[in-house]
């Protein structure tokens, strides 16, 4: 760079009568590791199962569409039975039990990042202090 400024990674520490421009401190979140613990490690197989089912329900659903599409642009004999209808009915009320249990009962996980969002927005970022000695 030809004024004279250079680029640099890592810290980069500046003497106290040095003027700081453009620099803000976060109040760091004290992460406990019981806290570490219930946002990292699988508890409940609750989450795990909505997820699947919903998935598998639009893979389901996407499998439908082609038997449709296949009968209905390219002259193909592939029929929407009645059991297609009930496969898709019990898979939709299932995921939706499962999404909504895992939606309506907060887990430890979602009690511990709610806690973290919650520091955050309570201590913003503030601009460093500095004298003008």
């Amino acid at each position: 760079m030809g004024d004279g400024t250079q680029k640099q990674r890592g810290t980069v520490r500046l003497p106290v009568d040095q003027l700081y421009t453009n620099v803000s401190i976060h109040t760091p979140y004290p992460l406990e590791e019981s806290e570490f613990l219930r946002i990292t490690k699988v508890i409940s197989l609750v989450p795990i199962w909505a997820h699947a089912l919903a998935t598998g329900t639009a893979v389901f659903v996407i499998t439908v569409v082609a038997k449709w599409l296949d009968k209905r642009f390219f002259n193909g004999v592939s029929e929407i039975s009645n059991t297609d209808l009930i496969t898709f009915a019990i898979l939709t009320v299932i995921t939706l039990i499962f999404e909504g249990v895992y939606l309506l009962r907060p887990s430890e996980k979602s009690k511990v990042i709610a806690k973290i969002h919650k520091h955050f927005g309570d201590n913003k970022p503030t601009a460093v202090p500095f004298d003008h000695e």
